[in-house]
């Protein structure tokens, strides 16, 4: 399946989405985002972001995103931010439909199920004419993910288990197959939630790893990274990539 990833707002200055005093809202749909693209493609399907570069408005913006997603006929329509509002209070997940009896529901609440188990409230499969979805000629969902101006919400939020947890509702649980080995660490180098180059990925996201032996089980290999689940403190989440050139896995 062909999935257009639309990264919420990450067009400035007309379009650069919500901000707290921890959070922006920019900052964590590209790194939701890019996890989601990363994921999809390695479980077989294809996944582009239609995010423009520049716009000249914000609803400028929007309709390039469309625009995009239509030319290149895909499958489905993914648009992906953070809310946040005035009250800490209010809190958790809920997605977006054009229309409540399209066939875009089944996917929304697949997506929102797998969102909420990993400790959010669920707020609903809602209604909105937003123009993303109005735009868009395939079955289209606009998530947002969780509230940036909750503490409650900030605390249970993991960039890697969202993107799991969306892509997972999109395309079904993957069947993981490991190789259990020694991850060789050559090199001090980071641990990563994407095989993106460590320059464009948030410092918050980046593990330091030393040189040394590390028990680890080999899930993929992806763009010059292994993608490992390390049996170590070091390991922040559910899969970490690091860079081939500094190191080895040596299967059991």
């Amino acid at each position: 399946m062909l999935f257009a990833i639309d990264i919420g707002h990450n067009c400035p200055p007309y379009d650069t989405g919500a901000r707290t005093s921890q959070y922006s809202e920019d900052a964590l749909t590209k790194l939701v985002g890019e996890l989601v693209i990363s994921k999809l493609n390695q479980r077989g399907h294809k996944a582009v972001s239609v995010t423009p570069k520049s716009a000249y408005s914000t609803d400028d913006s929007l309709m390039q995103r469309a625009r995009k997603a239509n030319q290149l006929d895909t499958d489905y329509f993914v648009s992906i931010h953070f809310n946040s509002f005035s009250s800490p209070r209010a809190n958790g997940s809920e997605i977006y439909v054009y229309d409540i009896t399209s066939a875009a529901r089944p996917l929304a609440q697949s997506v929102l199920s797998n969102i909420v188990s990993l400790g959010f409230f669920n707020r609903g499969v809602k209604q909105a004419r937003f123009r993303v979805l109005e735009l868009t000629s395939m079955p289209a969902i606009l998530i947002e993910c969780c509230f940036i101006s909750s503490d409650k919400d900030m605390k249970l939020f993991d960039a890697d288990k969202m993107a799991i947890a969306i892509v997972d509702g999109l395309v079904g649980k993957e069947e993981i197959s490991t190789i259990s080995g020694i991850l060789k660490v050559r090199y001090i180098t980071y641990l990563k939630p994407s095989s993106g180059q460590s320059s464009t990925i948030d410092i918050k996201q980046l593990r330091v790893i030393e040189p040394g032996d590390y028990k680890a089980r080999l899930i993929a290999t992806e763009e010059s990274h292994y993608a490992v689940e390390l049996e170590t403190k070091l390991a922040s989440r559910q899969v970490d990539y690091i860079y081939t050139g500094h190191s080895d896995f040596i299967a059991d």
